[in-house]
């Protein structure tokens, strides 16, 4: 990595990262609302994508702003994350509890985004590129409201029914062994 000289080279090099994360976000997000089996859940993802779409259209017009062009690097937080995410929907049958782990997975992701895009907006603010700033801070706004969405699916219904599912898995589990020996 190249050295930094400044903190307005650093803001650029944070607002690339999160051009290419909302990239790579909105390539997962249909895969997500593809696999997801609670209602609620798959709509957020799809309400998640278009909103996905304005923040990547904002990260550029940011970058414009400030007279500088996307570098095309690959945000490697994001591949992480996405991989992590899809190794979490691969890992579990459809059903209660992979919903319960893809919330998990978009948690991170919109964590992650929360924390970037909240120092971006910081950094904006601190050298006067309020145009910037208010940019940043419509995406934030919209990634704290989807990540308050998904505690809602997570509290609702999703994790109760994951939780259910385990419960019924336990009793029949244990009711196994006394069923053969009935037999």
């Amino acid at each position: 990595m190249a050295s930094v000289g400044s903190l307005r080279e650093h803001l650029v090099e944070e607002l690339n990262d999160l051009l290419n994360a909302e990239q790579q976000l909105i390539e997962a997000l249909p895969k997500m609302a593809e696999r997801a089996t609670s209602r609620d859940l798959r709509e957020a993802f799809r309400s998640h994508l278009a909103e996905t779409r304005q923040h990547e259209k904002r990260a550029a017009q940011a970058l414009k702003k400030l007279g500088e062009k996307a570098s095309g690097k690959t945000c490697e937080a994001m591949k992480g994350l996405l991989e992590e995410g899809q190794e979490l929907m691969d890992g579990a049958d459809a059903g209660a509890l992979r919903d319960a782990m893809m919330i998990t997975a978009a948690q991170k992701v919109e964590h992650y985004e929360i924390a970037t895009y909240g120092t971006v907006r910081t950094y904006a603010t601190l050298l006067g590129e309020r145009g910037v700033a208010t940019l940043l801070e419509q995406t934030l706004k919209q990634e704290k409201a989807a990540d308050k969405k998904l505690t809602t699916i997570a509290k609702g219904s999703v994790n109760r029914q994951a939780a259910q599912e385990w419960k019924e898995q336990t009793t029949m589990a244990e009711e196994a062994p006394g069923m053969l020996q009935k037999g």
